[in-house]
Order: structure tokens, then C-alpha cells, then sequence
């Protein structure tokens, strides 16, 4: 009976240490291929890090302000007027792209499903479950995600901007696939305080 017993324990003890030593990239690895990733991008295009938002609110146009709270690296373009989105109010906000693409993996990386503008997509600022879709038929599914609703705290109605997501904070699909995202222009066409 002991030599049973400590034949069980023996497999067990294999198929534990063995099951430790999987090849499968772990969320770790996969945050720091991001990190890396994004650090590529941000090197080849030339783009300037900013720790603290600008006072004025003025960007040039390869400045990126990385937001601590989300991670999220913010480009605005044109800050709007002063029609701004609210949490209290859950705000009806209505978002266009153009030029969204995911951030390229490797240097080789030429697929990055670069995706001109598609039609609008709409959420309730405020109602976190309105920021992703699961219908992946519906560009939601791919673009709407709690990244591109970071800069709504900085700028208004008509607004611009150019975003880099990282996939934690990103749409369905980037949560699914790992991606970073890249939207080359973002516009915050409409803002609805009801």
C-alpha cells in the first residue's frame, strides 16, 4: 500500500513540475513584449514622451502625454470646444477614427490591420459597460474601449486626438489578441449631456 501511495505521489509530483515548465508565454511576458513594442513604435516615429499633461494643453505634433492612471498616451490634435462629457450626466458620446491600426509585434510585423474610418460608434461615458462590445461583426468589437475614453478628461466636443492603447485597457479584441492599438485620429464628434 505504501508503495502505491508513494507511486501517486510520485506521478503527481512529475506532472506538477512538469506542468511548471510550459513553454505558454505567461500575462507577464506578455505585458513586457508590450512594453517593448510600444517603446519600438514610440522610438521609429520619433514621438516625445510627456509625464504631465501640458499646462496650455498644447501638443506638438510628436508629443504624447502617457496618462499614469491608464496608460494610455495622448496626442490631442484639436481639444474641441467646451462641450464636455459627464460622468454625473453620462454623457452620450459620439466617437469616429481614421488610421487605427495594431501596434506591430516585431520589426517584420507588416500586419497591422490598418483600418480607415468606419462608422460611428457610441457609448455613455460614465457607464463602463457601454466602453466594449462582445459582437465581433460590430467595429465596436475591434476600436470601442475604456483607452479611447481617457482622454474625455482633458478635452471637448469635437476634439481630436491621436492614441496609443495599450491592450489592458483596450477593446475586446485587443484583450483577446494582446495588441496594442494605434489610432493615428480619433474625433469626439458629439456630446450629448442628457
Amino acid at each position: 500500500m505504501k508503495k502505491v501511495l508513494g507511486l501517486v505521489c510520485f506521478f503527481i509530483g512529475l506532472c506538477v513540475a512538469f506542468g511548471a515548465c510550459s513553454n505558454t508565454e505567461t500575462y507577464a511576458d506578455k505585458l513586457k513584449n508590450e512594453r517593448k513594442n510600444i517603446a519600438r513604435f514610440i522610438n521609429e516615429h520619433n514621438i516625445v514622451v510627456l509625464s504631465q499633461y501640458p499646462a496650455n494643453g498644447v501638443f506638438e505634433e510628436n508629443q504624447f502625454f502617457r496618462d499614469p492612471v491608464t496608460g494610455v498616451y495622448i496626442n490631442v490634435i484639436d481639444s474641441g470646444n467646451g462641450n464636455r462629457a459627464s460622468v454625473a450626466k453620462r454623457s452620450l458620446v459620439t466617437v469616429r477614427f481614421s488610421g487605427a491600426m495594431t501596434v506591430p509585434a516585431n520589426e517584420l510585423d507588416t500586419n497591422t490591420n490598418n483600418v480607415s474610418g468606419l462608422q460611428p460608434m457610441t457609448f455613455n461615458y460614465g457607464i463602463s459597460g457601454t466602453y466594449s462590445s462582445t459582437n465581433q461583426y460590430l467595429p465596436d468589437y475591434f476600436f470601442l474601449s475604456q483607452g479611447i475614453i481617457a482622454p474625455l478628461r482633458f478635452v471637448g466636443e469635437n476634439a481630436r486626438v491621436s492614441l496609443i492603447v495599450p491592450f489592458a485597457q483596450g477593446s475586446t479584441y485587443q484583450l483577446a489578441a494582446f495588441q496594442p492599438m494605434y489610432y493615428e485620429m480619433l474625433h469626439y464628434t458629439t456630446i450629448i449631456n442628457n
